[in-house]
């Protein structure tokens, strides 16, 4: 038995929507118009994605995350992997997902959306940030908990799961339950991805995006990383042109010049941690949790007076309404400048007033 098994039984012989669309003089059989009101960058808009700049974009991101291309499947973001995952697994009124809150919010929307049920394990809050209780997360979980969601570093709470947590979850849990991990803000961590796990786990699933650390949030690219079996289970529930030609040519260009990627993620890292020291020294500020990520979350019980006053100055913070975040705030590191207004906002600020 594998993971695969997990997988709705209705979809595992599913025929996939498969078309050989190449860059031919003469295309006559998709229907397409035969010219483009413009071109990007030498991309023809015309035409339908072909393959080849697709699978150039697929081993450029292989290499960055340091697998094999066949273990990788491109998505418009993270959020379309997450989406597909609960339509490949999840069966309606009868699979659940099980997450760890507060945690990212598109978990349970797309279990939703699949009418899949939601099973809750809160993570702890102690003096150093939150913490995951395996004990209760095994205590919670049911037989028909398909998918166990870990977002790692977590959003919005910044703390980071250990590999030897995860490698147990994944040991623990093989041949019951895929274990999801979320690395969205792996970048900003100091940390290897657990997508080094991957030859080890055939339950083990690994999202990252170019939304983040990247600076490419406007192109929507993600990725879904499994051993190869599962990602060819994916493909058959994906369609088959899932990013645009103009999206792909943009990112292969971005993802040539790997020195701006690092550079950029030292510089949030940095600029993390002396924001963290201001913030720690603001009056209105109890709690600076640490982060591993590129935003911080603070406590403050004039969470949603701050907010608003912060908004007045043209700046946008997160802010919570339901438990247990709601004297929390999470602030995106921005650039030098951006910072400095954050923080010259905050020493303006009357509680009394706001």
């Amino acid at each position: 038995m594998s993971a695969l098994a997990l997988i709705r039984p209705d979809l595992l012989a599913i025929q996939p929507y498969d078309i050989k669309h190449e860059d031919l003089d003469c295309p006559l059989h998709a229907n397409e118009l035969p010219w483009s009101p413009l071109t990007l960058a030498g991309v023809t808009l015309n035409r339908y994605p072909t393959s080849a700049p697709k699978n150039q974009l697929r081993q450029l991101l292989a290499d960055y995350y340091q697998i094999k291309a066949e273990e990788l499947l491109l998505t418009r973001g993270s959020d379309d992997g997450i989406d597909l995952l609960m339509r490949l697994f999840l069966r309606a009124g009868i699979d659940s997902i099980l997450q760890c809150p507060p945690t990212f919010s598109m978990y349970a929307f797309y279990a939703c959306l699949q009418q899949a049920g939601v099973i809750n394990c809160p993570l702890q809050e102690n003096d150093q940030g939150f913490s995951m209780d395996l004990n209760a997360l095994d205590t919670l979980w049911q037989p028909n908990c398909k998918l166990i969601m870990i977002c790692r570093p977590n959003n919005p709470t910044g703390e980071l799961i250990d590999l030897a947590t995860i490698a147990r979850l994944c040991a623990h849990y093989v041949n019951r339950a895929v274990i999801v991990v979320d690395e969205a803000y792996i970048e900003f961590a100091t940390a290897l991805s657990a997508a080094s796990l991957i030859p080890q786990f055939d339950n083990l699933v690994v999202l990252r995006t170019l939304s983040k650390a990247y600076g490419l949030a406007g192109l929507r690219i993600g990725a879904v990383i499994s051993q190869t079996p599962l990602i060819e289970a994916l493909r058959k529930v994906t369609d088959p042109f899932t990013l645009s030609s103009a999206v792909v040519a943009l990112a292969i260009e971005a993802l040539q010049d790997k020195t701006w990627f690092v550079n950029s993620q030292q510089c949030i890292s940095q600029l993390r941690a002396q924001l963290a020291l201001s913030l720690q020294q603001c009056a209105w500020i109890e709690h600076v949790y640490p982060s591993s990520s590129n935003f911080l979350l603070i406590k403050t019980r004039q969470a949603a007076g701050l907010a608003d006053w912060l908004l007045q100055h043209d700046i946008a913070i997160r802010a919570f309404t339901t438990s247990p975040l709601q004297q929390h705030l999470r602030i995106t590191v921005g650039n030098e400048e951006q910072n400095k207004k954050l923080l010259t906002a905050l020493a303006a600020f009357d509680g009394d007033l706001a």
